[in-house]
Parts: structure tokens; sequence; C-alpha cells
């Protein structure tokens, strides 16, 4: 006979009340033995005992599974879990080499990894220049940079900024006191410029959060004119320091989001340091949540809490989940702040973390870009203390994707979803008025002008604005669009609306009849770009299937979900479209490129780069322009709204590949032949460039000095040359692992034609060779470690250049001219599948296909720079459309098409 459970006696702790609930709730279960509860929860009967036994908190893994055991719901217990846990965690030991939220101060300098690069900057920039001015997000680590400095005084100002710098400084002069110290600046500010070079010339002036003091003109005045000094200031007060005039030539210096490999070492390093280890999994699941974000704060706490909760010397993935990871970082803080607030200042904060949200027409919430906040920068600023929003030169953004999750937050935006997608629907409109020079047809009017007049504090000072005078012009159409209405309902019944046919009562059709007339309609819509072509391709291709049907259908769908550039761009824009679909750069009338965001089926139009500027490459991250006198630039791109000029790339340099991580560039210098055969130049040589810190890319060693042709893989660590001999009509494709160094990556590739262009597939698996001029694409196999093996010969009569562009499941797309082609490989000798083929779209625009939508980003011929969401699979398209209500002519629109015939349900 079984053991009974040992008493547990009076619950008068946490832990002994945690432990009688989990038994009650084995009671409620209908008590099954643990032996049961074992094999339902795969958990030995001792350790489910043991959870139960009120003597030591079980992990939390082992508490959910006993939960489930007995069909509870885990998230009560997952929150009380962390309650309980908190409590018992083990105190944050002095040793410990994370700061948690806190700044890292001179004593956490040997912790301090990740960031070495721009540390050696600001010490350099000290060196030569009396000022350096470093600009960050609130969050993205500026002050933890200070301290690398060694004879250095730091100065935080605070309500009277000139008492805190006597203060700090009164100690290094044996003659003074700080109020003497103060009074000297205050008459002469720069009285404190001779004492420095008199009794420390050498000393370095920190001066954190150094915009608290803008308003001080003495303490601005003293400290701009010592020896050298570094100010820390947040990025969204650059424009009042430029305003200022007080920086002279001083060095700017600004700390970016850590990429992926910085703040893995981040991670990683300070434990290392101290001879622990973080087990690989958290360290990818952090660099997965905190990237290029300035997450470094809550990092540095996810870190702390997994700390305390470490086995022995490892951070593991088990303390990590138990401390509920940036999480439960964002969740806690934001209950903290929230509870520390009066009634007025929640219901402030509440609009402020809405305002910050957008909802997609989906009903998914997402954070929104850098966006000005009309509030008060009071609260603005407690809230960048608590980590909870980042303040930015663009404006305020949510600190990360987990304050969505946040309870509270996410019952907000379940009570307003219906105003924050009108909302989101008003700042586009927004948007795409000023982009169209404020064009008063881009107004509001009617039922959308209802609804945003009622989103009242939602409205920020410009949406106001742009409501306001949607109103008044609404006033003043009223009359007139009264008249011009009852002139169209007279001129109706002798329209033909959609040209289909003549004939208005046909009493019968064959189902191949009415899907030939539906497949016309559609083709005649999609003509002339009129809505509903999707509509009939649909009733064709349910009527009477066939491959032609699904063609249609397919193409019927991608025009009219077409996503157009509304108001600024030229006929015959450039377009390039960033490697994952996400965002792309249209040229403006004035022929400056703008950066656009690009959701399912639409675009925002985001920031414009300097005047005149082009861009050639858009990688992740990364863009390279060129500007009216061929040089080429090198930009940071967060999103379309956030885009900052990072440098200015080698003189004469053109690039020829940006690895689409945006990690690696490789071009050329010196003579620029045509596209064709080459031109010998004895000049001209290749140049490789590491983009780890794009500010100052460092040069790599190039294995061959002047290739014809170049690719870089999707991570930037392998490249291709193409070398042509002229002699022996061969090029030579090499492939090259690099780095610090380079060597052969695989066997060398002949090719007896001259090679315009190779692209690699995003998992490095495949291999596209151009040849020219004829334009023949070849597809070849890579083999680890062993020559590529021809798969695929996509040959075409047009001989223009091909753009490749390799998707999911083995699909290549290829564009020539006004043809966009998709085809699907396969590992073996079997011939590739042509998926598609359509004439007529494609024009200049590689096909970038979309994973988030498995879809392809195609041009859709002409001049015009709108760009078509080719999907291939039919399935998705009648689901889509039946599921948005969009798959269903009305009756009317049914009666004008085909009479009588009774009317084929499409869903």
């Amino acid at each position: 006979m079984p053991r009974g459970e040992r008493p547990l006696g009076p619950e008068d702790t946490a832990l002994l009340r945690f432990a009688g609930d989990l038994r009650r709730l084995r009671d409620q279960a209908g008590k099954p033995s643990y032996r049961e509860l074992a094999r339902r929860a795969n958990y030995s009967p001792t350790a489910l005992s043991d959870a139960a036994g009120g003597r030591k908190l079980p992990s939390l893994a082992l508490t959910l599974a006993f939960v489930r055991a007995c069909e509870a719901d885990p998230a009560p217990w997952t929150k009380r879990w962390r309650e309980l846990a908190a409590e018992h965690a083990q105190p944050l030991h002095p040793n410990s080499p994370y700061p948690g939220i806190e700044p890292f101060t001179e004593n956490d300098a040997k912790h301090y990894f990740g960031r070495e690069f721009l540390v050696e900057q600001i010490v350099e920039s000290v060196r030569v220049r009396p000022l350096t001015v470093v600009f960050g997000a609130s969050g993205s680590g500026r002050t933890s940079l200070l301290p690398a400095l060694d004879d250095a005084v730091v100065v935080t100002p605070g309500e009277n900024p000139v008492e805190d710098l006597a203060a700090a400084l009164a100690g290094l002069f044996a003659t003074t006191t700080a109020d003497v110290l103060a009074e000297e600046i205050r008459q002469d500010p720069d009285h404190l410029r001779l004492r420095l070079r008199q009794h420390r010339p050498g000393l370095v002036l920190l001066v954190d959060d150094a915009e608290k003091a803008f308003g001080a003109d003495d303490f601005t005045a003293a400290v701009t004119r010592c020896p050298h000094v570094v100010l820390a200031v947040r990025a969204d007060h650059r424009q009042r320091w430029h305003e200022l005039g007080a920086g002279g030539d001083a060095a700017e210096i600004t700390v970016e989001p850590m990429s992926a490999d910085q703040l893995r070492r981040a991670i990683t390093e300070p434990a290392a340091g101290i001879g622990a280890t973080v087990e690989t999994a958290v360290v990818a699941r952090l660099v997965a949540d905190a990237a290029n974000q300035h997450s470094l704060p809550l990092v540095q706490q996810a870190l702390a809490e997994t700390w305390r909760r470490k086995r022995g010397m490892t951070l593991s993935l088990a303390g990590f989940e138990e401390s509920g990871g940036a999480e439960h970082a964002v969740a806690r803080a934001a209950e903290t702040f929230f509870a520390g607030l009066g009634e007025q200042d929640r219901a402030a904060a509440r609009q402020v973390f809405l305002r910050l949200v957008s909802v997609r027409r989906d009903g998914i919430a997402r954070r929104r870009a850098p966006r000005p906040l009309d509030v008060d920068a009071d609260l603005l600023d407690r809230l960048a203390k608590a980590r909870l929003v980042t303040l930015t030169e663009d404006g305020a953004e949510l600190t990360h994707d987990a304050s969505l999750r946040w309870p509270r937050l996410a019952a907000w935006i379940d009570e307003e979803g219906e105003n924050l997608r009108t909302h989101q629907q008003l700042v586009t409109a927004v948007e795409l008025w000023e982009a169209s020079d404020r064009d008063p047809l881009a107004l509001y009017r009617g039922v959308r002008l209802r609804k945003a007049k009622e989103l009242g504090e939602f409205l920020t000072v410009q949406e106001r604005r742009f409501v306001d005078i949607s109103a008044r012009r609404e006033t003043r159409r009223s009359t007139a669009l009264i008249a011009v209405v009852a002139v169209l309902i007279a001129l109706v019944p002798g329209t033909v609306v959609y040209a289909l046919s003549n004939e208005r009562k046909i009493t019968e059709l064959a189902g191949r009849e009415l899907g030939g007339k539906a497949i016309s309609a559609s083709e005649a819509l999609m003509e002339q770009r009129r809505p509903y072509a999707d509509k009939y391709a649909l009733v064709g291709y349910r009527v009477s299937p066939s491959p032609e049907a699904e063609k249609v259908l397919r193409l019927a769908n991608a025009v009219t979900r077409g996503i157009p550039f509304t108001g600024t761009p030229k006929d015959d824009a450039d377009v390039v479209v960033a490697p994952r679909g996400d965002m792309a750069a249209v040229t403006d009338a004035d022929g400056t490129d703008r950066m656009w965001s690009l959701d399912e089926d639409e675009a925002v139009p985001g920031k414009r780069f300097a005047d005149r500027h082009r861009v050639v490459e858009l990688a992740e991250r990364r863009a390279v322009t060129k500007d009216h006198t061929g040089q080429e630039h090198l930009w940071a791109v967060s999103d379309a709204g956030d885009i900052t000029h990072l440098s200015a790339l080698p003189d004469r340099f053109r690039t020829l590949d940006l690895s689409p991580d945006g990690s690696r560039i490789v071009g050329k210098v010196g003579g620029a032949g045509d596209a064709g055969l080459p031109t010998p130049d004895e000049t001209e040589h290749a140049e490789l460039y590491d983009l780890s810190d794009p500010r100052f890319p460092r040069r790599l060693p190039m294995p061959v000095r002047n290739p014809e042709t170049v690719a870089l893989s999707h991570d930037g660590r392998e490249l291709a040359t193409g070398t042509w001999d002229s002699d022996a009509g061969t090029t030579k494709i090499e492939f090259w692992h690099i780095g610090g160094t380079y060597e052969p990556a695989s066997p060398a590739l002949s090719q007896n034609v001259y090679v315009r262009s190779i692209t690699y597939s995003g998992d490095g698996r495949w291999l596209a060779v151009e040849h020219s001029p004829e334009s023949i694409v070849e597809v070849w196999q890579r083999v680890p470690s062993g020559t590529p093996v021809l798969r695929a010969r996509l040959e075409t009569t047009l001989r223009s250049g091909a753009r490749v562009t390799f998707a999911s499941e083995d699909r290549v797309a290829v564009v020539r001219d006004n043809v966009f082609e998709v085809q699907r490989l396969y590992a073996s000798d079997r011939s590739p599948d042509r998926l598609v083929y359509v004439v007529g779209h494609g024009n200049s625009t590689r096909a970038v296909h979309r994973a988030q939508h498995d879809d392809f980003l195609v041009r859709s011929g002409g001049r015009d720079p709108e760009l078509l969401p080719y999907e291939l699979d039919a399935g998705a398209i009648i689901k889509r459309m039946c599921e948005k209500d969009g798959a269903r002519l009305t009756d009317s629109e049914w009666v004008k098409s085909f009479g009588e015939v009774e009317r084929v349900e499409v869903c």
C-alpha cells in the first residue's frame, strides 16, 4: 500500500500555502496517484510528490507539469510561481557580472563588452578634440560608455547645474570650496578652464544627461571651454544642442543599437570573465529578442535575474525561463511604474502607451516606429527612466515588443482595438497627405471623417489639424456634392460600367461559357486597372478550373492587391526593395529616393535620403546611396521612418554587392566599365569591407584583385568571385571564406562564357550564374566541400539582364525586362517546373520573396512604380478573399455581367 503524504502543518508561509494549493488542486482532479500524475506529466512520482511537499520551491517547469497533469490552467500558476520565486531567489551577489537595469559604473568596466570599438572611438576623439558629444537613445548604453576613461570626473547636472559641477570638482583644488568655485564659475565661466589647465591638465570632464543643463548658460559655457570634455546627450535633444550653438567643431558620436555579434559578446563575455557560462539557448533567445534594438538595459536585467537562478556557474535556459526573461522584466517594471502614479498620471500614461501601439487590419498589435508625442515631457522622461519607452531623435517608441504582452496594456488594446485601427488608418492618411504636398483630394470625408472625429485624445496636434481641415472642406463640398450625385444618378442607367457585354439578359450559359466570360471580364478589368478583377477571376476559376484560369486568378489577385506609392514618386522611378520585402526605396519627382514601409498590401511613406541621393543597394538595416557627384554613402535604416547617414564610402568606390544582412560590402575603385564584356583598366581594383561598425568600415583582404563579377552570401561570410580569361574565353568562379584572412570555401567552377552576375540563395544551397550576353541563367546546387552540380538551365529569347532571387521551397524567381517567372528546383536530375511565366510585369525590379506572406513583390510593369504581391498558391488566395469577404460579386454586379444566369457561390 502506498505511503500517504506527509502532513504540511500550519500553512503560515507563502511556500507552504503554495504546496497546500497544489495538493488541493490534485484533490479537485479526483486525487490521482502520483504514479498516474507521473504518467501524465512525464516527471517521476518522487519529483511530483516533492513539488507539493512544501520543503523547497519546485522549478517552474515541474510546477506547470503538475498543474497540467491536474488539467488546470497554467497561466495563474505561472504568475504565482514567479511572485514566490522572487521572494526565494538568491540576492544579487556583489560579484554578479551583470548590473541589471542600472548603467555600468567605473567598477563594472571589466564586465563591459560589445562596445569596445565605440569606446576606442570616444577615447581617440578625446585625444584630438577638446569637446566630444555622444548622442544615444534612452537605453542605448551611452551613459555606460563614460567610465572607460581613466583620469575622469563624472558630473550629472540636476536642478542647479553649476552647484553640481562645483561639488564634483571642488575636491580637485585644495584651496577652494564648492560654494566658492560655484560663485567663480558664475562670475567668469572661463575660470574653470584656467583652474583645470593649472592643476589637472589631463582631466576629462564627463557630463552625463547633459541635456538637463541646456537651459543653464553659465554651466554650458564653463563646461564647453574645458580642455577635455565628453557630453552624453539623449538623442531626442540633438536639435536643442545644435540650437545652443555651443559645440563649435565638437566631434559628434552616435550610439547605435547593438548588432547581434556585439550583443552576443555583451551576454557571454562578462560571465566568462569569472568562470561562468551562458547556455547557447539563452544567448539565442536574448539575441533574437534584442539585437538591433535599444534594449540593452532589459537584457542586463533579464541576465541579472537569471544569475540569481543559476545552476552552479551556468546561466541555464531553465533559470532564464523561471525569471520570465525580458517579458517578465518589462511587465514587472511597467506594473511598478504604474502603481506609483496618481489617477491623472495613470490616465496620461495609458494614453501614451496606446499612442505607441498600432493595430493592423488582421488585428495584430505592434509597436509604432518612433514618433513625436505632444504629451507631458516629465512623464515621458519617467517612462524612459523606467525603460518602458525609448526616446530617440525621431520621437518615442515602446522599448520592446514584450511591452505588448504586459497584461494591462493588452487589456487596453482590446478595449480600444477599433479606435487603434481607425487611428492607424488616420496616421497613414496624414502621411500620404503630407507626402502629396497636402493635396485636398487626400483629405478625409464621410464615414472616415466621422470616425476620426471620435478619436478625441488619440489625436496629436498634427492629426487634429488634418481632421479640422478635412471637416472644413467637407462643409464646403456638401452643397456641390448633392448636385453632383443627382447628375450621376441620372447618368448611371445609360452607362456600361464594366464593359463586359452588351447583352444584359442572357438566360442560359454553359459552365465553360460562363467561366470564359468571367475570365475575359477579369482580364479587361486588369487591363483598365479597375476594381473586381479578382472577383471575376475567382468566378471563372470556380466554374471552369484550368491552368489558364488559375494563372488569371493569381495575376488578378496581384493586380488587385497592388501596392502603390502615392503622392511623391515620379513616373519610371527607381524601385529598390529590401531583402525581406518590408521596405522599399523609391525615387521622388525631384530625383531623391524616399524610404517606404511595406505592409501586406500598402505602402506608408517614410524619410527621404539627402538631396539627390539614389539608393544603389538596400539590405537589412543598411543602404548604400549615390549622390549627384557619383560619391557613394552608407546609411543606417532601422525602418522607413528611421534612417541615419553613417559615412561616405571611399572616393571612386562603386558598390558591386551588399550582403543581405548588411554586414559586408564589396565594390570596385577605379575606372568604371560598361555592362557587357570587360574593358581592361590597370587602375581598377576590388575592395571588401566589414560593416560591424558602419561609421568606420574596416577593410578586409580581398582574395582576387579585380574580378569581373562578385557576390556575397546572405550572412556576408562567403564571397564568390568571377574572373574572366579573355585568351581562353572562360570565367573562373571561386568561393572564399572571408574575414581577417581568406581561404577557399569549395572547388572553383569554370564557365566557357563571360559571367555577368552571380547570386546566392539565402541558405547557401543554390547558386545562380547569369551568362552574357545571352542572359541564360544556370542554377547550381552547392555541395559541401565539393564542386557545385548543375541542376537547371533557364533560357529565354530576351537578352536583357536577368535579376535572380531565391525563395523558400527551392524556388527561383527571374525577372528579365518585363517578364517575371518562377521555377521550382530539384536536387536531382529532374528538370525544374515552371510555376509562373507572366509577361508585362517586372521592369527593372528584382522579384523579392516575402516569407511572412509567402508571395513575391514584382514591379507592375511600364512606368508606374507600383509593386504587385504575387502569390502562387491559388488555395491561399481563395481563402484570403473569402475570409475578408472580398470574393462575392454583389447582386447588381452579377446581373450586369451575366444577366439571369444562376449565381455561382465561390466560397
